[in-house]
């Protein structure tokens, strides 16, 4: 309790060297006093409660599951294949166990490059997503910080104390909620 009575004499005198509860702001000899009015959104929290971002989550291991099924049936088709040509290998000329081998062998980089481009429209996806959601959680930020006056914006991760009444995560995550339900 000591120490933070320190760290908040500490802050206060810090606000008194600056020139108390605002800051100078100015170009050429314009100095005017802008009000600090402070805020804290813990960007974590809005990122693991939103709607949007749970239903991208949810659409994602929809996906993946249905590729990964997919893939697996391929896996099991080209070793089958495999067995199958090496139980055929004595009844094969060289000439045609090289050609089965090769045809195979061009199955299984076509089956790869597949799962190579399916992962990659995946990975798109869902970047397209979160990046929707971020530009709407900048909007929303931009918006309440406008509404209220607000002059600084800190995430919660980046503090050491703060009181809940500077919080504006509850409203970020609502505001967001209403405007990306799903």
């Amino acid at each position: 309790m000591h120490g933070l009575i320190k760290i908040l004499m500490g802050a206060c005198l810090a606000a008194g060297i600056c020139g108390g509860p605002g800051f100078a702001v100015g170009q050429d000899g314009d100095e005017r006093q802008v009000p600090l009015n402070v805020a804290i959104l813990d960007v974590q929290s809005v990122f693991q409660n939103a709607a949007a971002v749970k239903s991208i989550q949810m659409t994602m291991r929809t996906y993946i599951e249905a590729y990964r099924a997919g893939t697996q049936r391929e896996e099991e088709e080209i070793r089958a294949a495999q067995q199958e040509l090496a139980r055929k290998r004595e009844s094969l000329s060289g000439e045609q166990y090289e050609a089965e081998r090769r045809k195979l062998e061009q199955r299984l980089l076509e089956a790869q490059a597949r799962v190579q481009e399916r992962k990659r429209g995946l990975d798109e996806t869902q970047q397209q997503g979160m990046h929707t959601v971020q530009m709407a959680l900048n909007t929303i930020v931009t918006e309440i910080a406008n509404e209220q006056n607000l002059t600084l914006i800190l995430r919660k991760e980046q503090t050491v104390l703060n009181a809940t009444a500077l919080e504006i995560t509850d409203e970020v995550l609502n505001r967001l909620n209403a405007r990306l339900p799903t």
